[in-house]
């Protein structure tokens, strides 16, 4: 045993996760209703764009924060 605990997924690789995930469902949901109807949601698809750049500011502000605190800033990645 190496004295290593094993840690869950870090939360902001499981909002990342999920916000691809969004991502991937709002693409083919908008591509189907282009295809039904023939019409772009332009207003949906700006608020949709909207929320995920608040959610990449409030990811940096994250990072930041544990940087400033002296708890990141190299990589995510544990070194050997």
């Amino acid at each position: 045993m190496s004295g290593k605990r094993s840690r869950g997924p870090k939360t902001s690789n499981v909002i990342l996760l999920a916000l691809g995930l969004f991502a991937f469902s709002f693409i083919v949901a908008m591509t189907a209703i282009f295809c039904v109807k023939g019409a772009v949601p332009d207003t949906l698809i700006q608020y949709t764009l909207g929320a995920g750049g608040v959610e990449a500011l409030l990811l940096a502000g994250i990072k930041i924060s544990k940087v400033r605190a002296g708890k990141g800033g190299e990589d995510d990645e544990e070194v050997p």
